[in-house]
């Protein structure tokens, strides 16, 4: 990008967020929101976060609030802060290095819990050391949790990470992360050192991502675009814990897309349309191959419960799918999509709801894992990988994740898991011997640990502690479809249509600003 253009682009972005929080609320109203679910647990703390979520009272009441935090908008952060909600944290977005007292005052005037920063040139890590710095040594904020896009810990050695960045902007992702940039931002000062969360981007089809059939094997598209940020997200939580104990209290916020692959040419299958679309149907030999609105809900449920906080949504300001009627998603379809997905299991709330005698939660993650076993048509075990019937869970396309009260929890014990494929074909996946040190009970002779999952399907399996001594087994209660069907928005199962990347997405709503903004935050 020449000089001027990155000076016409960055004036842009100050422009519009400088107006940006004056405009939102009239920009909002149009939009439909959805009401809060009726369990808290449904809903993390924090709530969840989004890219366009700037101003209160907000179209969804599950999001919270992160305006745009500039040297030039300190009175407008400082309105919209002071309305917030009392019983939400409150949370800025920072695009650019903070030099203005008045705006770096805003840590001293209110208690600010999160800091999402976005620096993605090679600058990054020092502008948002600063910004840690100055929350720690502030009077009200010092709390709190403060990250970067894309940071996380043990990033050199993620293996969901291409060779080379394989993009049509020279700029896009190439800084690549490297593993001192997260700890390397955590603020320090003579008292002590400050909280980190990691933001990683957990957008499928992103040339972030190496490219499913292109640089690694995946039964499908679809499973690839599916299965690789949830590893992501794992090897992130496992990063951030020591003996299976989250460091430091850290948070583990990612950005979520349910599609983008802006600058993505591997999955460009539409090159005479500016971007990098990638139309799934026949005539493109690409049937069936788009991630769904269900498989988006599904992966926001295995992103909870592999150790996410919460999601940080990004769609610049609608979302990245066009169906096969030509129809846009919006901002309201993929709200909804996110919420019902991270909290959409009542069974799952409750077991995350359940606490110790002393109040302490008592939940635990059923697998942190990125392989899976599975067994064959025949019965016996085997799978992609010779010997002991386990695979790497991108090269198999199928996974699960789960979540069981833990053993300092006083009432019935209950545990649910969430098993997906999204092959091509129907697969046995077989748990393991032990989950939270107790078999599983199908009832089915020689095959309680063995649950079939059909193509492009996800499961719900619910279980409950019985017997006593040891012979206690998780009997199963319930296994059926979810995240099928359709709701108010239209088909949750339709993998048809267009993925349009952002600032693609923009171009053709006619909005020009936020696509500028948009390519901004996606580029050095």
């Amino acid at each position: 990008m020449s000089s001027a253009s990155h000076e016409a682009q960055t004036q842009m972005k100050k422009n519009f967020q400088n107006t940006s929080l004056k405009r939102a609320v009239a920009f909002f109203s149009a939009v439909v929101g959805v009401s809060t679910l009726a369990n808290a647990q449904a809903v993390p703390g924090s709530g969840f976060f989004d890219w366009n979520t700037n101003t209160n009272p907000t179209p969804n009441a599950n999001f919270t609030a992160a305006p745009f935090l500039s040297n030039s908008n300190a009175a407008q952060v400082a309105q919209v802060l002071a309305n917030s909600p009392s019983n939400r944290p409150l949370a800025v977005k920072v695009v650019e290095p903070l030099s203005s007292s008045a705006s770096l005052n805003i840590f001293n005037q209110f208690n600010i819990k999160y800091v999402f920063c976005d620096f993605e040139d090679t600058t990054a890590v020092g502008n948002t050391r600063a910004i840690a710095d100055a929350v720690l040594n502030s009077t009200k904020s010092k709390g709190a949790y403060v990250g970067n896009f894309n940071f996380y810990p043990q990033s050199s050695n993620d293996t969901t990470r291409p060779g080379t960045v394989n993009s049509t902007d020279p700029n896009f992702y190439q800084n690549r992360p490297f593993t001192g940039q997260y700890g390397d931002t955590r603020g320090k000062n003579a008292q002590g050192s400050g909280q980190l969360m990691a933001n990683e981007a957990l957008y499928p089809g992103s040339p972030d991502y190496k490219t499913p059939g292109v640089d690694i094997s995946t039964p499908n598209i679809r499973s690839g675009l599916f299965t690789l940020p949830i590893v992501r997200a794992t090897f992130v939580e496992n990063g951030m814990r020591t003996n299976g104990v989250r460091n430091n209290g850290d948070q583990h916020i990612p950005w979520v897309s349910r599609f983008n692959n802006y600058g993505n040419v591997a999955l460009d299958n539409d090159p005479s349309t500016p971007g990098s679309q990638f139309i799934a149907d026949a005539a493109h030999g690409t049937a069936n191959q788009l991630p769904s609105r269900g498989d988006f809900e599904a992966q926001i449920l295995h992103y909870r419960l592999r150790g996410a906080d919460s999601v940080n949504m990004f769609e610049a300001s609608a979302g990245s799918v066009i169906d096969q009627f030509g129809n846009h998603e919006s901002l309201a379809q993929d709200r909804t999509d996110v919420v019902n997905g991270w909290g959409g299991q009542g069974v799952i709330n409750t077991i995350f709801s359940h606490k110790s005698s002393t109040g302490k939660g008592t939940a635990q993650f059923a697998n942190l894992s990125t392989r899976v076993g599975f067994r064959t048509a025949s019965g016996s075990t085997g799978g992609m990988s010779a010997g002991d019937g386990k695979s790497d869970v991108t090269e198999a396309g199928a996974l699960w994740s789960g979540v069981y009260d833990g053993s300092s929890f006083s009432g019935t014990r209950k545990m649910a898991l969430v098993l997906s494929n999204l092959g091509g074909s129907s697969k046995t996946i077989d748990l393991p011997d032990l989950i939270g040190g107790f078999r599983t009970k199908s009832g089915v002779q020689g095959a309680n640990d063995d649950y079939l999952v059909a193509a492009g399907q996800h499961r719900l399996l619910t279980f409950t502690l019985t017997g006593s001594g040891s012979g206690r087994v998780w009997s199963l209660n319930s296994n059926v479809v979810v995240f099928s069907g359709s709701d108010a928005f239209g088909s949750l199962t339709d993998r048809s249509g267009t993925g349009v990347p952002e600032p693609t997405t923009i171009g053709l709503l006619g909005i020009g600003a936020v696509g500028l903004l948009a390519r901004r935050r996606r580029t050095a």
